[in-house]
């Protein structure tokens, strides 16, 4: 990855503060809310970007779909789960899912260094993840973590493709925000029904600070994913758990121990690898 690249992925992944504010939420309809504020934020581009040719809008129906997919799993699995154990669940094992992905649909071949540092970085991830004890709703936590898992792979690979198709990245980008963010709306006022109005409401402000964390830290990613491997920028992504048990742990009182702070060092250790390798 490039300098630039990594410091800014860095800063976005300061975005697990906006999954702090979900957590903290009714997750579905605050994800609605934050995306309707990413809509409004980027809706203003649009005006000033090629529209996506024919063969992009394809790339952008499949991205619709994995986004919300993604989104819903992430709401399941926030359901009672400390955020310290359910994001770095359903973020660690993205490398795993993005690395065969981008081999077979971009010929994206992880260069020895960047495959030890992927797989340090997912043991790190995992590790903060797993409890001392199994019980069914951890096993329930799982199912819909592993899937949110898989779409952010999934879409990771699929966006990239958009971001090199022939409109650009930025077209891309905004073309995405602010057509994931108006259908998953519809998604989930679907599900929630009219009571959706009134809890996006009831948290204005908590959702106006995570759509906007939320669309800054997804244009960086699409930015990054545009012109380095995606296997690597997935990998280095999950610079987000550490921020994320922190948080946890420092603000949401969650509990703490040395396992959780040995998986960091490995997180650290693993982006390290990806980061340094040529």
């Amino acid at each position: 990855m490039d300098s630039a690249a990594v410091i800014l992925m860095l800063i976005a992944g300061l975005h697990a503060s906006w999954h702090a504010i979900v957590k903290t939420g009714r997750s579905l309809s605050v994800l609605a809310g934050m995306g309707l504020v990413s809509a409004v934020v980027t809706l203003p581009f649009l005006f000033f970007v090629p529209v996506p040719s024919s063969e992009v809008w394809l790339v952008l129906l499949l991205s619709l779909f994995l986004h919300a997919a993604y989104k819903v799993s992430l709401a399941l699995a926030y359901q009672g789960s400390e955020l310290s154990k359910a994001y770095p669940l359903a973020r660690g094992l993205v490398p795993l899912f993005a690395t065969p992905l981008s081999c077979i649909l971009l010929l994206q071949l992880p260069k020895p260094m960047q495959l030890a540092g992927i797989v340090v970085t997912v043991c790190g991830a995992v590790g903060l993840a797993i409890g001392p004890k199994r019980s069914i709703f951890h096993i329930r936590t799982l199912f819909a973590a592993v899937g949110a898992s898989a779409m952010v792979a999934g879409y990771s690979v699929v966006d990239a493709l958009g971001t090199r198709g022939p409109s650009g990245w930025l077209s891309f980008t905004a073309w995405v925000i602010v057509l994931d963010s108006l259908s998953f709306l519809a998604v989930a006022r679907s599900i929630r029904g009219p009571l959706i109005w009134a809890e996006v409401r009831g948290a204005i402000w908590t959702t106006l600070a995570a759509g906007i964390l939320g669309v800054s830290s997804f244009a960086v990613l699409l930015w990054a994913l545009s012109r380095n491997p995606v296997a690597s920028v997935v990998a280095f992504r999950e610079c987000s758990v550490v921020f994320a048990t922190l948080i946890g742990v420092l603000m949401l009182k969650e509990h703490g121990s040395y396992r959780k702070f040995l998986s960091i060092t490995l997180v650290v250790i693993g982006l390290i690898l990806v980061a340094s390798s040529n």
